[in-house]
């Protein structure tokens, strides 16, 4: 027997485990559509239920305000993880009265201090534009080395304390967030016998973001709560530079927790650009995220700071490609140099009865010759 079961995997039924598993891989794909259409920091509320059972407790058996505590405590637990990662565990803020102030500047000093500022500002933005351009060039080269098949020894990864601390930050805003806003399997035996689990489908899914319900305060503590901590986690993993899992952890808050969150959108507009790999319809869609951002808070200087630069960045890029581009899509002229023209003069109007256009043209008119339209 040789069938062809291209739909599952290459090769024929001479291989049955292959195609064995090409099958069962396809027909999981049906099955969990919703599931694998969730973000890792959602999928993963439903093993912390599991693994978890003070968590998994206070999901089905305790009051709201006990888990916004419990969430809170959690939150704080990932914000210390996050300062150890970022070494600042031990740092003492500043405080006003150890900080000197200095003298108003004179009208002319500040004129020409916001001169200089705007300098500044300009050779800052022509310094990035160079070091995109050179990060740009240097993706080219590795993707040649890469295709000439010589192996590369990968960078130096972050520090393992440094990303250990990290990851566990995220753990914690994820429980955090997961005891209001969590996805949990209903099905009674979908985990094996040693402890593994077994497909998880949709329809054994449920997901409940009761707490986030209503106008109540308490229903604004959870979205609140929820937001910070999805916005955490981009913020983790930006350190971490995972662009996507950023993305996708501000997208959780606009679309289901706060559709007007000007940090998530400020973040997701981050993410968009983070890659080196980053092309002008992720920069555009960045632009439009702080456009947006803008309206709500005209006041952010951080995020008219990061518009003001992806604009200045399209303008020159534009700039750059109509000068590279220039003259390449020129209309051309009509040859009228026809050697069966030489010593006549040269047609001043297009007439198809003229004798001079029907030679250069090469076309026979008929005994009535072309009539006018």
């Amino acid at each position: 027997i040789s069938l062809e079961m291209g739909a599952f995997g290459s090769g024929s039924m001479n291989d049955p485990l292959r195609h064995a598993v090409g099958m069962r891989t396809a027909q999981d794909s049906c099955k969990m559509k919703m599931w694998n259409g969730f973000p890792m920091l959602f999928q993963n509320t439903i093993f912390h239920g599991e693994q978890d059972a003070e968590i998994r407790s206070l999901r089905h058996d305790g009051t709201l305000r006990e888990r916004l505590e419990k969430g809170r405590r959690l939150k704080e637990s990932g914000n210390e993880a996050l300062k150890t990662a970022s070494g600042l565990v031990g740092s003492t803020p500043a405080t006003p009265s150890s900080c000197s102030v200095s003298a108003r500047a004179k009208p002319s000093e500040a004129q020409a201090l916001s001169s200089r500022v705007q300098e500044l500002e300009e050779i800052i933005l022509q310094k990035e534009q160079e070091l995109k351009e050179l990060r740009e060039k240097m993706l080219v080269a590795k993707t040649q080395l890469a295709e000439s098949q010589v192996v590369v020894e990968p960078p130096p990864e972050k520090g393992h304390v440094e990303k250990d601390s990290l990851e566990k930050a995220i753990t914690s805003y994820e429980k955090a967030a997961g005891l209001l806003r969590y996805v949990e399997c209903t099905r009674p035996d979908w985990k094996n016998d040693d402890g593994s689990y077994k497909g998880i489908e949709d329809q054994h899914l449920r997901v409940d973001a009761s707490a986030l319900e209503g106008d109540g305060p308490e229903a604004a503590e959870a979205k609140e709560l929820v937001t910070s901590c999805y916005l955490n986690i981009a913020l983790v993993c930006q350190k971490l530079d995972d662009f996507p899992r950023m993305c996708a952890a501000c997208d959780e808050v606009l679309s289901h927790v706060n559709t007007k969150s000007v940090k998530a959108l400020y973040r997701r507009a981050q993410a968009r650009v983070g890659l080196t790999s980053a092309l002008d319809e992720d920069r555009d869609a960045a632009i439009q995220d702080l456009h947006q951002a803008a309206q709500l808070a005209p006041q952010d200087k951080d995020v008219r700071g990061l518009l003001v630069k992806l604009k200045t960045e399209k303008k020159r890029q534009e700039a750059s490609d109509r000068s590279t581009f220039a003259g390449m899509f020129d209309r051309g002229e009509v040859v009228t140099n026809d050697p069966r023209m030489k010593g006549e003069a040269k047609p001043t109007k297009w007439d198809l009865n003229d004798p001079r256009v029907q030679a250069m043209l090469d076309v026979h008119p008929g005994p009535g010759g072309f009539a006018a339209c």
